[in-house]
């Protein structure tokens, strides 16, 4: 069973509160501070059009270090003969979180109600979902339509619009990338995988191999080749093959085994930047820049024009084209390697 139509929205000048995993075969929510490793073994089984609802449960932290106190996990099951008004659907959901389950005869909202470690429930007859905050009011059918279209992959926002109708995620023309990761170094943990089969392979034929097991497969993810670059203001380009940490006197923090940290000095008369203000580093296949804790905050300028203002101690994943501005004509432009 195929997903249909996919949507995600951010509310205007406002911080995206969830991460977004969207496969073939599952919809996961989880807070936009979930570690890089969670995702990407959700990620990793994006492309399988049926997975196993404990199998998915079972790579997300529970009661421990990077635990995830609030997620939604939702599977599409298989309509049976004869019934057109909508399919099955199985959700698991835990903390401040809600889901508002659509149908032919309206619509209810699914909390977890204080229930641990979570809730489990299966709904028939469900033509859509609006996945969000359990403080906003329950969203009219009319939402349902509603938010950026996503393909399979990665994405962050305030609420998720799912609806059995409209184009499935498969086809969709965008195929994100991950937007936020929130997680100081990104380190396998093979505890997470020691209790799963290998992952299935795609339904369709690919070009290259599909890796023999999800170990395989998170590693595929998260040690891709340097491709990316940056340029300081001082036209200085520099090569995203190490963490960078650029401030007036940027200090070195704790570095983890086989990790290289360079410290960039950059000039602030005004002492606009703070002395460690950005860190800058390549997560896979994107670029992640981290507010270290600054006093006068960074300000992210994207490619298309929207410009977002990162917290402090916050984390973003941004494209090629993206400038970010620490403060004392200090813009640091992210480019694609030569």
């Amino acid at each position: 069973m195929q997903l249909g139509r996919v949507g995600s929205e951010t509310a205007p000048l406002e911080n995206a509160e969830w991460t977004f995993v969207v496969g073939r075969g599952f919809l996961a929510v989880l807070p936009a501070t979930t570690g890089a490793p969670v995702v990407a073994a959700l990620h990793a089984l994006a492309a399988d059009t049926v997975v196993a609802l404990e199998t998915l449960v079972a790579l997300i932290p529970l009661g421990g270090p990077g635990d995830a106190d609030s997620f939604a996990v939702i599977v599409p099951g298989t309509p049976r003969d004869g019934d057109d008004d909508g399919i099955p659907v199985h959700a698991v959901v835990r903390g401040a979180i809600a889901v508002d389950v659509f149908s032919i005869g309206g619509s209810r909202r699914f909390t977890d109600r204080n229930i641990r470690p979570w809730l489990l429930a299966e709904f028939q007859a469900v033509t859509g979902l609006v996945v969000g905050s359990p403080l906003a009011a329950v969203a009219g059918a009319d939402r349902l339509a509603d938010g950026r279209v996503l393909g399979t992959g990665i994405d962050s926002g305030d609420t998720l619009f799912w609806s059995v109708t409209g184009q499935p995620v498969d086809a969709a023309d965008t195929v994100l990338r991950p937007r936020r990761i929130v997680d100081d170094t990104v380190v396998l943990d093979r505890r997470m995988l020691q209790n799963l089969a290998p992952a299935a392979p795609a339904a369709e034929a690919s070009v290259e191999p599909a890796p023999e097991t999800l170990e395989a497969a998170l590693e595929d993810t998260l040690a891709a080749p340097s491709r990316y670059r940056f340029r300081l203001a001082t036209g200085e380009d520099l090569l995203l093959d190490r963490v960078y940490r650029i401030g007036r006197s940027p200090r070195p923090r704790r570095i983890q085994a086989g990790e290289v940290v360079e410290l960039v000095e950059v000039t602030s008369a005004a002492a606009i930047v703070s002395a460690s203000h950005l860190e800058i580093r390549q997560d896979g296949d994107a670029v992640v820049v981290t507010d270290l804790g600054s006093t006068n905050g960074t300000l992210v300028h994207f490619a298309l024009g929207r410009t977002q203002r990162l917290r402090s101690g916050a984390s973003l994943t941004v494209l090629p084209g993206t400038t970010v501005d620490i403060g004392d004509g200090n813009l640091i432009e992210i480019l694609l390697a030569d």
